[in-house]
């Protein structure tokens, strides 16, 4: 008689036995060193090498031409953010639209180009109004301006 059993049914098993005869329980057992997968060949490594000094080298370009100034993405912090500011301190309604008339729109005598702007949204640590222009043209534009903490009116919006 064998000393082991199968942990599915206690039946003895076999030493070396893949399965157990009565309940089908497959046995793992170390069969020595682990099989190791087939080493590549030179051509998928050459070809993986390539690809990787070609990132490198299109990331450097990409540093070197025009993204990587930024003091604050060497440092690792987020992207800041330069809004645009309308006004160092909030604006009514209508100030806001002839401010937006007057940065925005070219032709300031022709009636049919105008701002209109929502009343202020509050969040709490700004508040939101969002404006459309309406050009000669017949195109408008969304423009989002936001009242900051500190009371100054910046244009957030495309």
């Amino acid at each position: 008689m064998t000393d082991t059993t199968c942990p599915g049914c206690d039946a003895p098993a076999p030493a070396g036995a893949r399965g157990c005869m009565r309940c089908g329980y497959r046995f793992v057992e170390d069969g020595g060193p682990a099989r190791r997968p087939a080493r590549p060949g030179r051509g998928p490594v050459a070809i993986g090498i390539a690809a990787a000094l070609t990132a490198a080298a299109a990331a450097i370009a990409v540093v070197a031409i025009g993204g990587g100034g930024n003091e604050d993405m060497a440092r690792g912090a987020a992207p800041v953010a330069h809004l645009e500011v309308l006004s160092k301190h909030p604006l009514g309604t209508r100030a806001a639209e002839r401010a937006l008339e007057d940065r925005f729109i070219t032709l300031r005598d022709d009636d049919s180009a105008a701002a209109r702007c929502s009343g202020r949204i509050p969040k709490p640590a700004h508040s939101v109004r969002r404006c459309i222009l309406r050009y000669p043209s017949g195109n408008q534009r969304v423009i989002v301006l936001l009242t900051t903490a500190n009371g100054a009116e910046v244009i957030s919006g495309p």
